[in-house]
């Protein structure tokens, strides 16, 4: 059975919609880096903020706890659908399961619920009880925000979860007649938490700038949300996807990758590769598969532009694969270094492109892959 993309949508601090982001890429565009909220002894971060006037969901009564993680999900959702062709509603929620790919944005609803409980008392009634519920909670809202009453699923994972969520859209799409559609949501809210967690690593940028294939200077992170809309009918195929593949330390993680871009290219090779190129160890892996496997596409990395969006990042790759198939176009990459050659350095026309490759190599050890046909 075919699967197709048939619709994608984004909220970035670039733009309120994919396709918004998606000129500004190929113009240059650079999202501003400002200071995180908060913060911990002397340390303090820079990331790339979502714009509260990109936001064109509105805030529903019985979401009053809601934060903009569900609220960036649910303007995502709303472009991929509008771009589908499809209209919202409870129609549409009979035959629409909503999997939403999440990694570290329940810890913003984690931090307020200990707030409560500090400054209320222990009678506050409190999800932390339910550690489910604090991940689970974006998905329920961006289901009620969009007024569907159908499945839903939550994903957790790192800036690799966006492609599993994918596969598994296909899966459920494959059996489950029932369904006609999959709305496939990732999104990412920052805090100062993060972004200290990621630095004991030595993951994270303090000067709110990064190189890709260069140096590993750590990286800076962003908030956005992707969407894309799974369906049966017409739209880019996916030609092949994967589940993804563990690594255990970073030594292992070339062989993950390898074994998991293996089984995706084996259709055939890219025309185009978009990256998950951030700053970080992911860099030198990349370049390895891509000398590897792919041995003339151009390479994209949008990070250095949007900045690392974790749960987000992968469904991002996947709008923008597919924006680079539509509008035969490839943005440069910016802050680029030298050990890929391949790296695409400029805007260029890539007329008659016809199967993009997406790749990530995730912070918490999972790799993956996916192929996209026009």
């Amino acid at each position: 059975m075919s699967i197709f993309i048939q619709g994608v949508g984004a909220v970035t601090p670039l733009g309120s919609s994919a396709g918004e982001t998606w000129r500004m890429l190929c113009e240059g565009g650079y999202a501003p880096r400002v200071r995180v909220p908060g913060r911990m002894a002397d340390r303090d971060y820079l990331y790339c903020p979502l714009p509260a006037k990109f936001m064109k969901a509105a805030r529903a009564p019985r979401l009053r706890r809601s934060s903009a993680l569900s609220l960036a999900g649910a303007t995502a959702a709303f472009d991929a659908i509008e771009d589908a062709g499809l209209k919202v509603g409870p129609e549409l929620g009979e035959h629409c399961a909503v999997i939403f790919a999440i990694c570290s944005g329940g810890v913003n609803y984690t931090r307020r619920f200990y707030d409560e409980i500090a400054t209320q008392g222990a009678n506050v009634a409190s999800p932390l009880l339910f550690t489910e519920t604090v991940f689970n909670a974006p998905a329920s809202h961006v289901a009620a925000l969009l007024d569907f009453d159908g499945k839903s699923y939550t994903l957790v994972g790192d800036s690799s979860v966006g492609l599993s969520a994918i596969h598994f859209a296909t899966q459920v799409l494959a059996t489950d007649p029932g369904l006609a559609y999959c709305l496939v949501v990732g999104t990412e809210e920052m805090d100062w938490l993060v972004s200290d967690a990621f630095a004991s690593w030595l993951m994270a940028s303090r000067h709110g700038q990064f190189e890709v294939y260069g140096r590993r200077t750590g990286t800076v992170f962003g908030e956005a949300a992707g969407a894309v809309v799974l369906g049966r009918e017409h739209g880019l195929r996916i030609a092949r996807s994967s589940a993804g593949g563990p690594f255990f330390s970073v030594r292992e993680a070339y062989r993950a990758a390898a074994e998991v871009l293996g089984e995706v290219v084996s259709s055939g090779q890219p025309d185009l590769a978009i990256s998950s190129a951030n700053g970080t160890f992911a860099d030198e892996v990349e370049c390895r598969i891509f000398e590897d496997f792919c041995d003339a596409a151009p390479v994209y990395a949008y990070k250095a532009a949007l900045g690392e969006a974790l749960g987000a990042s992968a469904v991002l790759q996947a709008v923008f694969a597919s924006l680079a198939l539509r509008t035969e176009c490839l943005p440069g990459t910016l802050s680029a270094g030298t050990r890929l050659k391949r790296v695409n350095r400029k805007t260029r026309s890539i007329k008659g492109a016809s199967r993009a490759l997406v790749t990530t190599i995730g912070f918490n050890q999972q790799a993956n892959a996916l192929m996209i046909e026009n």
